[in-house]
């Protein structure tokens, strides 16, 4: 019986790692699972929860303000001590709802009315999308009032357009709206 043995050591001990691995894998499934993945929203905060919101351009107090999420423009404008003599908030969404670490600019300029606005087009016959306002934008082919919102209310979050690329770079308008309205936008250097 020995020599049997020693003459199948190599298929015993192969029966035996087999045991072995069976038994591990029959414990690990007999084991409680880890549980369910949990996903997680976006970082956005719940309405009611404390937000900080940068306010800029033309306000009495500008500065970093403490707000809640929910709360809109206007209540950012008024925690920044109201507009200036000189804002231009006809141009900016003032009931568009604050973001967690955004920074809402107030425009200077002054305030033209609905009728004369969509005719002005200062930069040799193009608009300026860094200074045009709501009105002046509808005015363009294939830009409606969601649109023009869209473009206005970028130019507030993320900031003045370096070119008229980044309405599509920012994903503001899509590529077939964007050709409609190319020669007729531009951005002052």
């Amino acid at each position: 019986m020995l020599s049997w043995i020693e003459r199948h050591a190599y298929v015993l001990l192969a029966v035996a790692a087999l045991a072995l691995a069976g038994g591990l894998v029959f414990d690990a499934l007999q084991t409680d699972s880890p549980g369910d993945i949990v996903f997680h929203e976006a970082s956005e905060a719940r309405d009611g929860e404390p937000i900080r919101v940068h306010v800029a351009g033309a306000v009495v107090a500008p500065g970093v303000y403490d707000l809640q999420a929910g709360d809109r423009v206007e209540g950012a404008l008024a925690a920044a001590g109201g507009a200036t003599s000189d804002a231009d908030l006809d141009a900016i969404n003032l009931a568009r709802r604050l973001r967690d670490g955004e920074q809402v600019v107030i425009p200077a300029g002054t305030k033209r009315s609905s009728a004369s606005a969509a005719t002005v087009a200062p930069l040799n016959g193009k608009l300026d999308l860094n200074t045009a306002t709501q009105a002046q934008l509808e005015a363009l082919p294939a830009i409606g009032e969601a649109y023009s919102r869209r473009i206005v209310d970028s130019r507030a979050v993320d900031g003045p357009y370096k070119s008229i690329d980044d309405l599509v770079t920012r994903k503001v308008v899509p590529n077939a709206t964007f050709e409609k309205i190319r020669d007729l936008v531009a951005v002052a250097p």
